[in-house]
Order: structure tokens, then sequence, then C-alpha cells
């Protein structure tokens, strides 16, 4: 070798060529890796939203059956063993509502009633029943009635279920609270015996009919017992909607504490220890008073597609273009004899080197422009650009990439050279574009300094992420509004209803809260079927929105169940006023299909802000309360809450 420091100098380069190579390759390869990485979080996050969505829906549902048996009791008290097992036998309990146990009467008892109620009884026909307590308690709440009955290892009737401390804190909860309340992880619902289930119970507390609960002294004074709901948690879950074809591993905690102890329900075996791993995702849901933690892992589905690894592929060819053009580099700086005689066999292999350099330019599905970075006059472009824009690359070329009317608004192009300016490179920007044809794009636009001819240019990249955007936005609406009728669901409602509460406290201003039941659904609903009194519950619904403003809001929050918030005005008269004419739109006749005319009528209740509730609840309680005064006046009225006369408060 005659100029060992020639060949040390060409190794250099050629070495110095294939590290270059290497460095881009790996970025194009973490940056494919990050994007399949947020495109699996976003449908691990859209996957356990919707999951816990399901979780919340079907609690409110459970709800809402107590709600009943709580009018029942509110209605006619007290209510006798036959009424109430004929009530809960009235509600046809089924698949809609798998793993509820059944409904119960638990009775709050003093320690001078024990004896009597014992007595009493005992002359139903419960010869060997006794209150399961320690005599030295100060009240007692027996288990007296369970539809239907449970029949476990051991008993459940006379059970004093305020003994047991998690009970306890579920009751007292709900007692002072008024609301429906949980318990925690329970191994025994509400008998005694060994551990047989693993589930909770749902209280809902039943005050003296007529008694003033607005307070919490009044609440704990007038307080005569609980509703009862034990549910089984792996029969519970088993009937959530969706829930067999999810394709994901779900556990669900008690708490925040994620431990063997505090689990409630696995649906599939996922660790040994049972503990959350790190590619789990993981929601928190406020349920009738408790916490439970949602863990969820997506597991693979039989006959799914295999996703394409495009960052393999990304890999694999750059490093085959990295020895390529390290090979490439030696023989160019190789001694002027030697690139002589093999100048016939570079050739084919330059040819061969473009056509690969070419190749990872266009055929990349994103979009890819270069720029350069002095005055940001576009060099060139890929066919994914193209493709996503509709600009040809005789309409960019020499154009400066600012003025391209392709930016949806200025904004973004705004951030787009700031961030250039300021960090030379953009990652992951979210940006609205205009094709050359006025189709609206929302893309994902990064950038890196690199030179291209000599020439210091910006690589961007541009990724097309409206199809996902639009699922993420399609899913949104479906988390808040109601599918059938498509009317704002309870928690877009109550979302509402909070921010106008805020807005009319700062305002000194006055809102109503009209709550509308539907008279007669439930017989159109079974003899003319579902699928009528679906129609007939979108009819209404359209009804119901053309009785208001644009600034009001109606919404479903039960089966035949509709609430309407008026955020603004003046008195009571005109909550009244709106009221009326929704009652009289009800009243017209309904045609659901040829040949089939059905005729309702609505209950009405009105609660005013702020005279008769300053918070969401007790506003929403009141108004609950005047339309059960409406159904119980004779149905197809308005109710004002809170009339000396309720007669008068009927338009």
């Amino acid at each position: 070798m005659k100029h060992p420091e020639n060949w040390l100098h060409h190794l250099c380069g050629a070495a110095l060529v294939f590290l270059l190579s290497l460095g881009t390759t790996y970025w194009l390869w973490q940056y494919e890796t990050r994007n399949a990485e947020l495109d699996q979080r976003a449908r691990d996050d859209a996957n356990v939203q919707a999951f816990a969505g399901r979780v919340e829906q079907r609690m409110r549902e459970q709800e809402q059956i107590l709600r009943g048996v709580q009018g029942l009791f509110s209605a006619a008290e007290p209510v006798g063993r036959e009424a109430f097992s004929r009530y809960v036998g009235a509600l046809q309990l089924g698949a809609e509502v798998a793993g509820l146990e059944g409904l119960g009467w638990v009775p709050l008892l003093s320690a001078e009633q024990r004896a009597k109620h014992e007595e009493e009884m005992r002359s139903q026909g419960y010869l060997g029943y006794t209150v399961a307590a320690d005599a030295a308690q100060p009240q007692f709440a027996p288990l007296v009635q369970m539809e239907p009955a449970i029949e476990p290892g051991g008993r459940t009737l006379g059970v004093d279920l305020l003994a047991d401390a998690d009970r306890r804190a579920a009751m007292e909860r709900a007692r002072d609270s008024g609301q429906a309340a949980i318990t925690s992880k329970l191994t025994k619902l509400v008998e005694t015996g060994p551990d047989s289930r693993v589930g909770f119970a749902m209280f809902l507390p039943v005050y003296r009919a007529g008694a003033v609960t607005n307070t919490l002294e009044a609440r704990r004074s007038n307080l005569i017992g609980w509703i009862v709901a034990p549910c089984r948690m792996d029969v519970w879950m088993a009937g959530l909607p969706g829930y067999a074809t999810s394709g994901v591993g779900v556990r669900i905690f008690d708490g925040i504490e994620l431990t063997s102890q505090s689990l409630m329900f696995e649906s599939k075996p996922v660790s040994a220890n049972n503990i959350p791993q790190p590619g789990d995702t993981l929601e928190y849901l406020q349920v009738a008073g408790r916490t439970w933690t949602l863990s969820t892992v997506p597991q693979p589905v039989l006959g799914a597609p295999r996703t394409r690894n495009n960052a393999q592929i990304i890999a694999r060819n750059g490093v085959v273009l990295s020895v390529l053009l390290a090979v490439l580099a030696w023989v160019l700086l190789s001694d002027r004899s030697r690139t002589v005689i093999v100048a016939t066999h570079m050739t084919a292999e330059l040819r061969e080197t473009k056509e690969h350099f070419e190749l990872i330019f266009d055929s990349s599905p994103d979009g890819m422009v270069i720029t350069q970075q002095a005055d940001g006059l576009i060099i060139d472009i890929n066919k994914g650009f193209t493709a996503m824009t509709g600009y040809e690359r005789s309409d960019v070329i020499s154009v400066s990439i600012g003025a391209l009317p392709i930016w949806k608004t200025p904004e973004d192009r705004r951030r787009y050279r700031k961030e250039l300016a300021e960090h030379q490179f953009c990652e992951n920007l979210e940006v609205a574009l205009v094709s050359k044809g006025g189709q609206n794009i929302v893309g994902i636009l990064s950038a890196q300094a690199a030179t291209f001819k000599g020439v210091a240019c910006f690589v961007g990249v541009i990724r097309d992420i409206t199809g996902r955007k639009a699922i993420e936005d399609r899913m949104a609406h479906m988390a808040q509004h109601d599918t059938l009728t498509g009317l704002p669901n309870r928690a877009l409602f109550d979302d509402r209803l909070k921010q106008a509460i805020v807005q009319a406290n700062r305002n000194r201003a006055k809102l109503a809260l009209l709550y509308v039941d539907l008279d007669h659904f439930k017989p159109v609903n079974d003899t003319l079927g579902h699928a009528a009194g679906d129609v007939l519950l979108k009819a209404a619904a359209q009804r119901m929105h053309d009785c208001v403003r644009a600034s009001d809001t109606v919404a479903r929050v039960g089966g035949d169940e509709f609430v309407v918030l008026l955020p603004t005005i003046q008195d009571a008269d005109d909550a009244l006023s709106v009221a009326e004419k929704i009652r009289s739109s009800l009243n017209e006749s309904f045609v659901l299909a040829v040949g089939q005319t059905v005729m309702i009528s609505s209950s009405i209740g009105v609660a005013i802000y702020p005279e008769h509730g300053i918070d969401e609840i007790q506003l929403s309680k009141n108004a609950d309360t005047a339309m059960y005064r409406s159904k119980q006046l004779g149905r197809d009225r308005v109710s004002l809450f809170g009339a000396i006369d309720p007669v008068e408060a009927v338009v």
C-alpha cells in the first residue's frame, strides 16, 4: 500500500457517511415507532373511556330502579310485604340488570322497637325470626324482605346490616346525602355464613313521606330505612353492553389501592400478582360515592388482521442503504486509478443507490416536503404530499411554504414557523390544512433540519389523521348524547346545569329545571313493541326540543324521563309557560306507522333557582318531587315545587 494515510482518510470518510445514514435511519425509525405508540395509546384511551361510560351508565340505570322503589314508599307509607313483592315482580328485572340479586327492605329500628318488630315478623309466619345483632346496640337495621329471596348457605332475614362496618359506612353515607351509595368490596352481600361471592351492595335511603329533608339533621331524623340491592360482580359485569366483544382484558379494583385484596373483578388472568403492568390503561370512576379503578390491557383478537410494522421496514431498508452508501463513499474516495477501473461498475451502483433514495422518499404514505431554511422555498415534494393535498410538484416548486394556500388558519402557520425559528425542528404539531380541492385535513406535522444538495433545508413530514380525529370526535359525541334520541345524556346535562347555576349565581338571575315523565308510555311499549316505543320516544324528544329556545337544553335521563334546563327566566311564570307548552305538544296524537296512532300525556315538575335549591342536587331533587306530585294529582299536568296549595301550582 503506497499511501496508508490516504487509505485511512478514505476509511474515515466512508465511516462518517455510514454513521450519518444510520442516524437518519434511526430518526425515521424512531418517528414511525413514536407515531405507532401514539395511535395505540389513542385506541387504548378510547377503549377504556367507552368501557368506563358503560359501567357508569349501568350504575345509573340500577340507581333508577331503586328510585322507583323509593317512590313507592314515599307515595304509600307503610308498604306491606305483599305490595313490596308485587312491585318488585312488576319491574321484571331481566338481562339488562344482570347481577342484581334482588331488592330488599331494611327498616331502621331503635332498641325499644326490637321486641315488637320480632313479634310482628313471627305473626306473619316467620316463626324463628330474630334480629341477629348485639342487644346493646342503640339502633338496628335488619333485612326484613328480599325479592327474589337469596338462598345462600347462611341466613338473610333478620341480619343486622348496621353491624358490618363496610355496609354501615355505605348506609350512613346514603342517609346523610340522600343519594344512592355502594359499599366497598364484599364477599358476603346481605347474608351470613362463609364467604361465597364477590360483589357490592347499593343502598338508597327512604325518609318519612312528606318530610322535609333539605338539611343533614332533617335527613337523619326522618330516616325510616333503606332500599338495598346486592350485586354479584361477575354477573353484573357480564351484563354490560358490548362486554363480550370489547377485545380487552378488564380488572376493577375497589378504591385506588391496586392489590389482590381490593380486586373486585378480573375478566381474564393477566398477571399472577394481579398488579397492573406498565402497558395497562387506568381510569378512575366515581360510582355512587365510591372510587373504582378500571384497568384494561389489550387482548389479541382471533382472526384480526395484523398491523404492518413500518418501523421494521424503515430500519431494515435504512441499514441496507447505509451499507451501500458507505461502500459508495469508500469507492469514491479511493485513488484515481481505481476509480477509473471501476467507473463502469460504479455507474450501475450509483443508479441503484439513487433508486433506493427515491424509493424511501416516494414510497412513504406520509406527505413529505423539503424547504430551504433561508427563505422557506419548496425544493421538492413526494407522491404522498400530492395524494394528501392535491398539489402537483409543478404547483409548489419555488413557492414559499408559508405562501402556499394549504393552511386553514394563519395561527397554525405561525406556530410552525415559530417552532422552526426557535428550535430548528418541530415534532407532532397538530395542524388544520386545506387540500387544493377544498377538503379539510387534520395532520400531524414534524420537521427536522437537513442538508439537501448542499443547501440547508427542513424536511417536513405530514401524517393525515383526519379519520382518527373523526372517530375521536364521534366517540366524544356518543359519550355525551343519548344514542336513540340524539339528545344530551345525563353526564352532559349535569355539566350544563352546573355551569348554568354558576352563571345565574354570578348574575343574580333565575333559572328553571323541568322534570318531564311520559304518562302511559309503558303500555305503548308493551303492546306495540320496543320499535314503536323507540319511534315514540324520538318523536316526543323532537316535540320538546321544538318547544324551547336554542339556549335551552332538553336531555333524556332515563327510559321515558326527560329534563329541560331554562338557563335564563324572569320568574316562575316563564318556566310554567314553557312547561305548559311542552305538555300541550305531547298531548297531541303521535303517528308511529301506517294505521298506528297513539295518545300519551306528561307529568311535569318545575323547580326554580335559587328559591327551590342553590345547587344541582337539591334543585334536581325538588324538580323530581314536583313531577311525582303531578302524577299523584292525576297526571297530565304541571306542578311547581313548594306551592302552598299544590292545585294552584298546576297550569
